[in-house]
């Protein structure tokens, strides 16, 4: 078993070098992997060469390879309790500092998909891998930095995943919470959600974590998304159109269970405060945009002719979908 747990390990590892071609030998390579892991963890858990290869695999470019990886991860931490991790002599985790934050950074990138991208059941491994990662990074939070990383000060900078070392060393669970917050706020009602349930079980499953400090980071992005749905929700009302699919319901119940999480007074006073921003920044918008239209007039109408050419892709595609609807239904009745 030995000896198969090193050949899967360097035919995986020539498929990744080859990620832009076939992904089939990945593909199959995880899938031996996964099997073998399932009849005989030991011979895959020692190898941690492998480990650092399918916790590459976690953000492949085919779906199926980082549906795969996924479920080896998971299987690999289900057999695990994170308040025992640092005792666990051998452990990859443990042998291999900083690859907790490896394994959450490729998570927070499968939900970090555009919306043609997103695949519920990867979406639903991911938030099951995160919610033992988050207990993890409480319990070890020295786990998660590498004593042989780059200096902080010598790291790029990057807005869409900001290096672990930026956030204070104590605490990775808040690199953990402000990813997440920043892929939430993007457009994107698939995204969103992923994110928001990934939310909710923290706050339902993750009973060693404390998310008082984290609040404003889950509030924002919910409630933006809350304010975009009333908003979109009162333009159908007016145009009377009903649209079956609510976004609101998946936000709304992510924010009651924070708040029977974190306690009523909290919740309250954290929400209020990301409230009043949002509407400070709303305000300074229209400020910014009133100012625009006197000192700056052609840049004004480019801005309207944007909106307006927006609006009109927006009526072609609603057109094009409820012709597709009326075409199904009219299959359904002829076969019928």
């Amino acid at each position: 078993l030995d000896d198969i747990s090193n050949r899967l390990q360097l035919i995986l590892n020539s498929s990744l070098q080859e990620m832009g071609g076939e992904w089939e030998l990945n593909y199959f390579s995880l899938l031996c992997i996964e099997k073998v892991h399932k009849q005989y963890p030991p011979a895959i858990a020692k190898n941690h060469e492998l480990w650092e290869i399918i916790v590459k695999s976690l953000v492949h470019p085919h779906p199926w390879s980082k549906q795969v990886s996924s479920r080896i991860m998971n299987s690999f931490f289900l057999g695990m309790d994170p308040s025992e991790l640092a005792s666990m002599n051998g452990n990859f985790l443990v042998e291999r500092p900083g690859s907790l934050y490896d394994i959450a950074r490729n998570l927070c990138q499968q939900l970090d998909t555009d919306e043609e991208c997103q695949v519920d059941e990867l979406s639903l491994l991911a938030i099951k891998n995160l919610v033992w990662i988050v207990r993890a990074m409480t319990i070890c939070p020295h786990l998660c930095f590498d004593s042989n990383a780059i200096d902080a000060n010598n790291l790029p900078e990057s807005t869409d995943d900001p290096p672990l070392q930026k956030h204070s060393k104590k605490d990775p669970v808040l690199w953990l919470m402000t990813r997440l917050s920043n892929i939430a706020k993007q457009s994107g009602s698939r995204r969103r959600e992923a994110v928001f349930k990934c939310f909710a079980a923290f706050a339902s499953s993750c009973a060693e974590v404390s998310l008082n400090p984290y609040l404003e980071l889950m509030i924002e992005p919910i409630n933006r998304a809350i304010t975009e749905a009333s908003s979109k929700e009162d333009r159908r009302r007016m145009h009377r159109r009903q649209e079956e699919h609510d976004e609101a319901i998946i936000p709304k119940e992510a924010l009651q269970l924070l708040e029977e999480r974190c306690g009523t007074e909290s919740f309250l006073n954290v929400l209020a405060s990301v409230q009043s921003k949002a509407r400070t920044k709303r305000e300074k918008r229209k400020q910014i945009i009133a100012a625009e239209a006197v000192q700056n007039p052609e840049a004004a109408a480019k801005r309207k002719l944007l909106k307006q050419e927006r609006e009109k892709q927006r009526r072609k595609r609603r057109i094009q979908d409820k012709k597709m609807v009326r075409s199904a239904h009219g299959k359904k009745a002829r076969v019928s």
